[in-house]
């Protein structure tokens, strides 16, 4: 899971406990209170009830033409005893359900079933009615009375069950809101570590002398880019210390290879040496050619890898192209290849003209070296498109497994290790095609066929006419 999801289910789960607290304290606040008031309320009613009936003859009976009793006794159940527990007075209600009698002094809910216009209780769909119930023990004119007051209730209920209601909705509303803004800040939040991403990304063994921008906060950020910008230092440190030692070396033994293939051709020259020695000359004259063009390779590599910039000249392509495969025409027609050009006059790019030269034969010397099969081709095209040239160089042989294209640039990497150290490859030269291209602000692709064939673009910035 992201990091950005996570923290989205993290503020969505601390703010959805946090309001489900407040909704339950919220939820109990208001569903006690409307029956605090009415405990409140039947209290006040029971006093009032009791006040309205007339002591006669040592009892208490109700006044026949009271009306505010008979109007009270519409909406309250209500049922007074004596000392002596006789009921001595009841509403219109009572008629219509017995409710229990309970002296716990607190009030309490009583659900009874009362057919549809039997009463005016406002009832719903259902015929079960809920009383809220209170019972005192109220001394009245120097004797006390038990009284049992209730009231329907089925509008509390009704609007009891459209809280609940809205409180639920009202959380999954929350909750989705939640979602989206904990999605919101949670993108804000990682913002800078995705900006800090792709600096990181873009810095790689060519372009270690990036940095990361350090903030102008020294929060957590500014430690992060800070620790990664020493890690590039010291890359870069290796890097070019790497790339110097390479150097050096290859320099270093130019001057040994050259002596040793110099030694190498004079005693070739003598006709008094035994065959067998001479036929181990020549295989060690042939190892020594091949370490020549190993550490020429190592050496040019290093240079293009030290050198960042060059100076600029106007090169024309297709002349450049006509030149080099004019040269390789005789040896073309030995290999029994067949070359086809297709190429736009007046191609002008900006470059160096000996990395350009180097690329386009190692691609073509590639192309003569590793050609198979019965009928043998060459295609080179050079052509410009939307302000770039764009040059395909084709030919028929093994090509290249898919598994293996990825990878065909890398140093000393080859395909066929047994073919390249017949034909004397050194697995350079396509490591340095890529980088004459990257020193030129350009790109190499490829294409291939396993087994049939292969194609390698190259696209190169065009001078500006």
């Amino acid at each position: 899971m992201k990091i950005r999801n996570k923290i989205t289910l993290w503020i969505t789960g601390a703010g959805l406990v946090a309001g489900l607290l407040f909704s339950v304290v919220i939820s109990y606040e208001m569903i006690e209170q409307p029956f605090e008031l009415l405990d409140s309320e039947l209290d006040s009613q029971a006093h009032t009830l009791l006040a309205g009936l007339d002591p006669r003859d040592e009892r208490t009976v109700a006044q026949s033409e009271t009306t505010m009793l008979d109007s009270l006794g519409r909406l309250y159940w209500l049922k007074v005893y004596n000392g002596s527990q006789e009921l001595i007075y009841s509403t219109a209600m009572t008629k219509y359900v017995d409710l229990l009698l309970k002296r716990n002094g607190k009030g309490y809910n009583i659900s009874a079933v009362i057919p549809q216009g039997t009463a005016a209780l406002e009832q719903d769909d259902s015929n079960e009615v809920t009383f809220r119930v209170r019972v005192f023990t109220i001394p009245f004119r120097g004797q006390n009375y038990l009284v049992q007051i209730a009231r329907p209730m089925e509008k509390l209920q009704e609007e009891i069950i459209d809280l609940v209601i809205s409180i639920t909705v009202g959380l999954l509303l929350f909750t989705i809101t939640l979602l989206l803004a904990g999605y919101f800040v949670a993108g804000k939040i990682l913002a800078p570590i995705a900006r800090i991403n792709t600096l990181a990304k873009e810095i790689n063994d060519n372009t270690l002398d990036k940095r990361i921008p350090l903030g102008s906060n020294q929060d957590e950020l500014y430690t992060l880019s800070s620790s990664l910008n020493k890690m590039f230092d010291r890359l870069q440190f290796s890097f070019q210390h790497q790339k110097e030692f390479v150097a050096n070396a290859s320099h270093e033994l130019k001057t040994p290879i050259a002596m040793q293939r110099l030694f190498f051709s004079e005693v070739m020259q003598r006709t008094d040496l035994p065959g067998d020695l001479t036929d181990r000359l020549a295989t060690q004259s042939e190892v020594v050619l091949r370490m020549d063009r190993l550490v020429k390779n190592l050496l040019e590599l290093s240079t293009l890898e030290l050198k960042e910039t060059f100076t600029p000249t106007q090169v024309d392509l297709a002349q450049m192209l006509s030149m080099i495969l004019h040269q390789f025409e005789e040896i073309m027609q030995a290999s029994g290849i067949q070359l086809k050009v297709e190429m736009e006059d007046s191609v002008f790019v900006h470059g160096d003209e000996d990395n350009l030269r180097r690329m386009f034969i190692n691609l073509i010397d590639n192309g003569v070296k590793y050609n198979s099969g019965e009928k043998r081709k060459i295609r080179v095209s050079l052509v410009k498109k939307n302000k770039e040239a764009e040059i395909t160089v084709y030919n028929t042989g093994i090509g290249i497994a898919s598994e293996e294209q990825d990878r065909i640039f890398d140093q000393f990497y080859r395909v066929e290790k047994s073919r390249a150290s017949t034909s004397g490859g050194t697995g350079l030269g396509l490591t340095i095609v890529k980088r004459i291209v990257e020193l030129h602000h350009g790109r190499i692709e490829i294409e291939s066929e396993f087994g049939s064939w292969v194609q390698f673009y190259i696209f190169l910035p065009v001078m500006e006419s």
